[in-house]
């Protein structure tokens, strides 16, 4: 447990934890696995472990996020959903994600990030469900994740001025509309859907895209 709490503890002050609106008992006495709070619906921070009490889930939804993502968090390896959305986050995505080889989820959506996607994503052939969008600063061709062809994708390449080029992408977003459209079928949306993604308090309802 020692080395998940003080990777942990890394990402929380790369992530401004001092300013989260929940503190998700970070730093606490607690176990990690318990590390967890709830704000506007969202069950946030360590979200789950597995039965070796790894850390599996870590979730973080419009929390007054910002700093970096820091290059430990690829020694999280049981890591399978990895959210956090909805803050200040810049600089460049950490190659190293890309060693967190039983990840399913991930979710950087509506943040600062800048510099390009690392081709490193390519080897995560569980994921399912990544979404970098709204982050008016990631640009670059993201068709090296096409071979994933189980994956569900989302990113911006919509709008007048498309950031991101993203020939598999399920949903293309404009970040100066906030809003991202279906251009590949899903079961349970028709191409041409479109929906806002602003945050909650502005919107008035849940982000669909955001879990």
């Amino acid at each position: 447990e020692i080395t998940q709490r003080y990777i942990l503890a890394v990402l929380y002050y790369s992530l401004g934890g001092s300013d989260w609106t929940v503190d998700c008992d970070f730093l606490s006495a607690l176990h990690v696995c318990d590390w967890f709070g709830i704000d506007k619906n969202y069950f946030m921070g360590v979200t789950d472990c597995n039965e070796d009490l790894k850390v599996s889930a870590i979730m973080i939804y419009w929390n007054n996020v910002h700093g970096t993502i820091p290059d430990e968090v690829q020694f999280l390896t049981s890591l399978v959903h990895l959210n956090l959305v909805g803050g200040s986050l810049h600089g460049t995505i950490p190659d190293g994600i890309g060693n967190l080889v039983n990840l399913k989820n991930i979710n950087f959506m509506e943040n600062r990030l800048s510099g390009t996607v690392p081709e490193s994503l390519s080897k995560l052939i569980n994921l399912e469900y990544v979404t970098f969008s709204i982050n008016e600063n990631l640009t670059g061709d993201l068709d090296f994740l096409c071979p994933l062809e189980n994956t569900i994708f989302q990113a911006d390449c919509g709008g007048a001025d498309p950031k991101i080029s993203c020939s598999c992408c399920h949903l293309c977003c404009a970040t100066t509309e906030h809003e991202c459209c279906l251009v590949k079928p899903l079961p349970w949306a028709d191409i041409g859907d479109c929906v806002q993604t602003l945050p909650p308090e502005l919107r008035g309802e849940d982000n669909p895209f955001g879990d």
